[in-house]
């Protein structure tokens, strides 16, 4: 579990090292319900510096900070800090392989208020758009619980944005059937 207080603390120090991201992840929904719990990890889209080329940045972001540095399942950085007893881990990303966010997506990002920390982050609808392209298991059931959210009425989606976030991805017949297998419908 991430803390909204290990949250803001880390990001506000990722921000202070020069990091400019866009946050991707399950926290978009944490957030949307007003929790202090934000999930199990902080999902970023990184714009700079660049995962590929800069790579060594991150490494040495780990070190200097006595975090522990890794990989994410793509072989992005992926980095594990200690804030305050909590233990936190932060996946970086970038548009590669099979994971891929549209640049619109990164583009039309708002700044949100996380209780005085001023971050970018994807839409709700992106963030759904998101899920039902890649189609994993877990995926699903993330949106199978969005789904639960919004028939108890806890969110709402902008049905005719999420159909513009759609068209932006291919294999949109895809997209679109796997959210009506979970119950969004669009």
């Amino acid at each position: 579990m991430v803390s909204r207080r290990a949250f803001i603390k880390l990001l506000r120090m990722l921000l202070d090292e020069g990091i400019k991201f866009t946050l991707i992840g399950d926290a978009i929904v944490s957030l949307t319900l007003g929790l202090d719990n934000l999930g199990n990890d902080i999902d970023l889209f990184v714009e700079t510096p660049s995962l590929f080329e800069r790579e060594p940045f991150y490494q040495e972001l780990a070190e200097g900070h006595s975090w522990i540095y890794g990989q994410t399942w793509l072989g992005t950085p992926k980095i594990t800090a200690l804030i305050d007893g909590e233990e936190v881990e932060v996946e970086f990303y970038d548009n590669l392989y099979d994971f891929y966010v549209p640049e619109t997506f990164i583009r039309a990002s708002k700044r949100i208020d996380v209780s005085g920390l001023k971050i970018k982050a994807i839409a709700l609808e992106e963030y759904i758009a998101l899920k039902a392209y890649s189609g994993r298991e877990d995926d699903m059931k993330k949106l199978s619980e969005i789904s639960a959210l919004i028939k108890n009425k806890r969110i709402k989606i902008d049905r005719g944005r999420l159909i513009n976030d759609i068209k932006e991805m291919e294999d949109q017949r895809t997209i679109l059937g796997r959210l009506r297998t979970v119950g969004i419908e669009v």
